[in-house]
């Protein structure tokens, strides 16, 4: 606190205390009963600490809920521009490894259970389904070459201070870097071992589930706060012909 604050909370003060004083003498001079007067204000000075506990409480709570709020819509922005930038193409490169993918769309099927607002059942669905990715199936380069295009903004997104209270996003981040990191590592991926392979595979698949759960994450809250975001966000979905929260 400068100067300048100090000086002024403090003639603030001053001033307070001094109307308080003479509200009480003036309350004396008129009613000409000091022990009453005296009286009211030990009372008043009892509930005091009550009071300032309570507005405390209530002021504290009130104020770490607005900060919790701000906080999560800048998260949001970030989550936002991710998907733009990376995300939702990065699921749609990846689906081509999942053998399963025909089924993913035919089962992951949410719209009745999104408007019953069931989210937490339909993440459930989203982690439990068995993906079947297999590093042989689609192209390796492609992916790398995409990654590599898009690291120094991955490695950037690590420093916004809004996604230290998201570990879940967090986490996702990490294992797209791990991927990128492994794919970087490989310069010839048309002639690598079984074993691997069958690493790059295990790294695809710890990325790929929470890519997913985390784009959901983001389209249910663009539906229930931004409709027309919403609106051009699902027309841009990484899964083609597919009905995941479409109206």
């Amino acid at each position: 606190m400068n100067n300048k604050n100090l000086r002024y909370n403090i003639l603030i003060s001053v001033v307070m205390i001094t109307i308080a004083i003479s509200i009480y003498v003036l309350q004396i001079v008129l009613f000409k009963d000091p022990h009453e007067s005296m009286f009211l204000l030990f009372q008043d000075l009892a509930f005091l600490p009550i009071s300032v506990i309570l507005i405390s409480y209530i002021l504290e709570k009130y104020l770490k809920n607005k900060e919790k709020e701000e906080n999560f819509k800048k998260l949001q922005i970030v989550v936002s521009a991710f998907y733009s930038e990376v995300g939702s193409s990065l699921i749609r490169k990846i689906s081509h490894f999942d053998s399963n993918l025909e089924s993913f769309k035919e089962k992951m099927d949410f719209e009745q259970e999104l408007k019953k607002k069931d989210k937490k059942k339909i993440i459930k669905l989203l982690r439990n389904f068995e993906y079947d990715i297999d590093s042989h199936t689609a192209n390796l380069e492609d992916l790398k070459q995409f990654l590599i295009s898009k690291k120094m903004y991955i490695s950037r997104m690590f420093e916004n201070p809004n996604l230290l209270e998201h570990s879940r996003f967090t986490d996702m981040l990490w294992s797209v870097y791990h991927l990128l990191d492994e794919l970087e590592n490989r310069e010839d991926l048309q002639s690598l071992p079984i074993n691997d392979m069958l690493h790059l595979s295990i790294d695809i698949l710890r990325a790929y589930p929470l890519l997913i759960i985390e784009w959901f994450e983001y389209m249910t809250y663009l539906r229930q706060e931004y409709p027309y975001l919403y609106s051009l966000a699902i027309r841009k979905s990484p899964f083609e012909n597919n009905h995941i929260i479409i109206d």
